[in-house]
């Protein structure tokens, strides 16, 4: 890859420009793919997701509370102002949208004297459906609640100081998608400026600091085109954006830092820029691209997951990462070929020679060099001590994740969405109907009944410009002889689960005007029509009692601007209007009005309102409770009444959120699994080990238990908000795949070490001096931008940075840092130990050894000089001392010949390719001819170096 590279700068540059010109203009658009609501993006098959289908499919008439007016009050005379604000707003609203929308009276609730205190709630409906999106007419219609106020206040005054609130699912997507475009706007520019900052200080350069986030802005240009083209086939959850940038800056930066590292690094040995830039792409190539991958299975396994969200954040970020990778070993490199050390202005390489020589020898020190010995001395430091006090930090380890692993198994995670969701209008809205009525009020949950057979007959009755339900039961509803059927049935269900649970506000069932009727008139102990009319017109819930009332109205022959309601002196079965009885059109109303009753009478939806708010894990416990009372054993409701229904669904926001929560968890016990193992599988075949890949697994997941302990201490137990459910899943896919770019790098830089003679423990040693500081930095960069996503105004971004950016740092700077090596220290050759078809290609025994130990012992140093290409006579060594300081001098010099022959073997590759197209001249030839000779004399040179190094081993001390 290094030799395309390095001979196709140029086209490689250019190919990505092109690639990115074609993928901005659908880039552009990502925006318009993105979803707001967690409940569109279920994807999967449940019980919640059943029931709403039978909702959305059978209730024309249920109730729509996408958006709500709130006003809130505290005396009479602002109650008057209220509702005339509600008139006033409802005449603009045809004035602007015509059919398109009914404003209705939801009516007035308070946790006390609703005639002193409380919010009037005013309905507005959508009547086009999917066809028009009324969330984005958010800000015109709070627009409108302004001018209504405005023209209320003339005839009330009291109206202009009103607070009203415009909320409701779609203004709480609307604001939701609002405010994560500030988060964006906030988050983006903070994290480009600590990559710029931090790049800038470790490289002490301008270039080198712009070229990774630039690069990494090129993949995202392109990533999004791929978020539209996903979105459009099924949509992606908006903070997905915010995290595939945050992710695609950190790793990517990552990828680009290590090779533009390495690149440095080599070129400050005396390396020449083709030598620098090969050796960085072959061995920092290696370790980037292996990085890549193990992130990418971490993100793809999300794919699993049959819920819409987490399926396509996954392959989504799956695909960023996969983009910055191949930008990182195509893109870097070839830009590196282009500007050479020009890359690193105003420094350059010689600058950087004599800052490390004044760091050695002495010397003035500017900002630069005072940061460069502070590196340099922290990470010999480290070099020790995880070395001298490797069983100390394994104790450490153990004692710090006690309370760790303690907190993680007893911590409870939430589902409760309203907690998390960004301050706005619309929240602050909710939480006020929440304050002033029952919790579920605006998100109820739904108890969906599919009965054996239709109940009714349902159709509407036209009055004045309107259409009115009524409801004509059949022996399967209601049977007048009996009194059984469906009806007294639900009645009978709604009546016991409002009695057993405390945390039931209202439960809304069927409805009979007779029925309740009778009720009242065996409770009053009178067959009074005029009383028992009376006391049922006033039991009606605020939303219908005005149609009622209508109905009784003109059933009784009132003026229906001054309905009386102790008029109302016939039997239920007296009145009649267009041949139909008053009960016939009020149970209707009560039934069908209110989205309890189908349109065809075969399914019923009880309405459920908790006092506790939705998804609070009160109303999480009551949902699982209330599914066993409908579904388990023989005393369950579905067992009971199997004559009447066939099954029930427990439906509503809340009940989806608890499905989708419950079936993320066991999906993921699974893919936490996968993850594991691939990434083991991959490392395996990496590394050629048994025992490092396993290691690196169980510090990382060491590194997820204490992030997550420490996530809930800080939102939970000083921030009083409920960790997520999604986090710690979140957590432990985006950890075991970023968190192993600090593993992998250092863990390739030890073998890299191993494989070019060195021991395990110098291998270790030499790794932290050389990897540690760009170890750090990247873990600093990734760990630095996902920590900005806490400035959010969405609590689940911030508890998504927080979590990501804390476990970036700790698994980077305290796992990588100092456990992997104390470990690593403690296994010794152990770490190493493998197959010997994966070893040997390494240069290692199966049984973790270096494979140049037996081979070059007795050989002379490295630096020893060559005559006539074989090593000058030297004597045999003869004590213990002697012999060790042989072996490392030896291990350089093999590692110099393979390295040469590696290069060798690539030349010759290259000439026989080109001289196979055809590309080759007779220069060439010839040139080929003497690689291949040279190649063999390298060959045969380094087999007789190992024959003659045997001998002499042999001959001294009886090695």
């Amino acid at each position: 890859m290094a030799d395309v590279i390095m001979k196709h700068s140029k086209a490689v540059i250019a190919l990505w420009l092109v690639v990115l010109v074609c993928a901005l203009p659908f880039g552009i658009k990502s925006g318009d793919v993105l979803e707001y609501d967690m409940n569109s993006m279920s994807g999967s098959s449940t019980e919640a997701s059943d029931g709403q289908a039978i909702i959305d499919e059978h209730f024309s008439n249920s109730i729509d509370l996408s958006e709500i007016l709130v006003i809130s009050y505290s005396s009479s005379e602002e109650l008057a102002a209220a509702q005339a604000i509600f008139v006033e707003f409802q005449n603009l609203m045809d004035d602007k949208y015509g059919a398109k929308t009914t404003v209705s009276n939801y009516g007035t609730y308070s946790k006390g004297d609703p005639n002193v205190e409380g919010i009037l709630m005013i309905a507005i409906a959508n009547n086009e459906g999917e066809s028009w999106d009324i969330a984005h007419e958010t800000d015109n219609i709070r627009d409108l609640v302004k001018e209504a106020k405005s023209n209320a206040s003339a005839a009330y005054p009291e109206a202009a100081g009103l607070t009203t609130y415009v909320t409701g699912n779609d203004a709480i997507t609307y604001d939701t998608e609002n405010s994560s475009m500030e988060d964006v706007s906030k988050v983006d520019p903070l994290s480009i400026l600590l990559i710029f900052v931090l790049l800038g200080l470790f490289f002490y350069a301008v270039v080198t600091a712009v070229v990774p986030p630039a690069v990494v802005g090129m993949a995202y240009g392109i990533a999004l085109a791929a978020v539209y083209a996903i979105g459009c086939l099924m949509g992606v959850y908006y903070i997905t954006q915010t995290l595939i940038l945050v992710s695609m800056l950190g790793a990517g930066c990552d990828y680009a830092i290590f090779i533009i590292t390495r690149y440095r690094d080599e070129r400050k040995k005396g390396l020449s820029h083709e030598d620098a830039l090969k050796t960085a792409i072959m061995w920092g190539g290696e370790a980037v691209f292996t990085s890549g991958i193990s992130v990418i299975i971490g993100f793809a396994a999300l794919a699993l997951c049959d819920f819409a969200m987490v399926r396509t954040m996954g392959i989504i970020l799956a695909i960023g990462i996969a983009i910055a990778l191949v930008a990182a070993l195509t893109f870097i490199p070839s830009l590196l070929n282009l500007v050479k050390d020009k890359i690193f202005w105003p420094s350059n390489i010689e600058s950087y020679k004599r800052v490390e020589d004044k760091v050695q020898n002495g010397g003035k020190l500017g900002v630069h060099g005072h940061l460069s010995k502070g590196s340099k001395r922290y990470f010999a430091w480290l070099s020790r001590n995880t070395h001298k006090h490797s069983k100390l930090i394994a104790i450490a380890l153990v004692v710090l994740c006690i309370p760790g692993l303690y907190i993680f198994a007893e911590s409870e995670d939430s589902a409760d969405m309203i907690s998390v969701m960004p301050d706005s209008e619309s929240v602050d809205g909710l939480d006020l109907i929440m304050t002033q009525t029952d919790g579920g009020t605006i998100m109820p949950t739904y108890i969906v009944l599919e009965m054996n057979e239709s109940i009714a007959t349902v159709g509407s009755l036209p009055y004045g410009g309107m259409s009115i339900p009524y409801v004509i039961w059949n022996e399967h509803g209601l049977d007048p002889a009996t009194m059984t059927g469906a009806v007294p049935a639900v009645m009978k269900m709604t009546k016991d689960i409002d009695a057993k649970y405390e945390i039931v506000g209202s439960i809304s069932g069927l409805n009979s005007w007779q029925i309740m009727y009778m009720t009242v008139e065996s409770a009053l102990g009178t067959t009074d029509p005029s009383t028992i009319n009376h006391v049922l017109y006033e039991q009606m819930p605020s939303a219908v009692k005005g149609y009622v009332g209508m109905i009784l109205a003109i059933a009784s022959e009132q003026d229906l601007t001054h309905i009386d309601p102790t008029a109302f002196d016939k039997p239920w079965n007296s009145y009649v209007v267009s041949e139909l009885t008053v009960a016939n059109i009020i149970d209707g109303i009560l039934n069908v009005g209110t989205g309890i009753l189908s349109d065809d009478g075969q399914y019923v939806s009880v309405m459920v309102i908790t006092t506790d708010k939705p998804m609070s894990a009160d109303t999480m416990d009551f949902l699982a409770e209330l599914r066993s009372d409908l579904h388990d054993g023989d005393e369950s409701y579905d067992s009971v009444y199997s004559s009447i229904w066939s099954a029930s669904y427990v439906a509503g926001s809340s009940a989806s959120i608890d499905d989708m929560s419950k079936d993320i968890e066991d999906q993921f016990s699974m893919i936490r699994i996968v993850v594991a193992i691939l990434l083991i599988v991959l490392l395996f075949f990496i590394l050629g080990s048994y025992l490092t890949p396993i290691r690196s697994i169980i510090t990382i997941l060491l590194s997820v238990f204490l992030t997550v302990a420490l996530t809930h201490v800080v939102f939970e137990g000083l921030m009083d908000t409920p960790v997520l459910f999604l986090i710690p899943i979140v957590l432990f896919v985006v950890l075991l795949g970023l968190g192993m770019d600090y593993e992998i790098f250092m863990t390739t830089k030890i073998r890299e070490n191993k494989i070019k003679g060195m021991n395990n423990d110098e291998a270790i040693d030499n790794a932290i001096k050389e990897a540690g500081p760009v170890i750090s930095l990247c873990a600093l960069l990734m760990g630095g931008t996902f920590l900005t996503l806490v400035l959010a105004n969405s609590s689940m971004l911030k508890e998504l940075g927080f979590a990501l950016g804390m476990g970036i740092l700790i698994d980077g700077l305290l796992m990588v840092g100092y456990v992997s090596p104390a470990l690593m220290h403690l296994m010794g050759d152990w770490s190493w130990k493998g197959p010997g078809f994966l070893t040997r290609r390494h240069g290692l025994n199966p049984d973790g050894s270096n494979m140049a130990v037996p081979a070059a012992c007795g050989a002379a140093p490295a630096d020893a000089e060559r005559i006539g290409g074989e090593m000058p006579v030297r004597a045999v060594p003869a004590t213990p001392e002697e012999v060790a300081k042989y072996k490392q001098e030896c291990y350089s010099e093999v590692a110099v010949r393979q390295d040469r022959i590696a290069a060798l073997n690539a030349e010759v590759k290259t000439l026989t390719d080109n001289k196979r197209i055809g590309r080759l001249d007779e220069e060439g030839e010839k040139e080929l001819e003497a690689k291949r000779s040279e190649l063999k004399a390298e060959k045969e040179s380094l087999r007789e170096f190992q024959r003659k190094s045997r001998e002499d081993l042999r001959s001294g001390k009886g090695q």
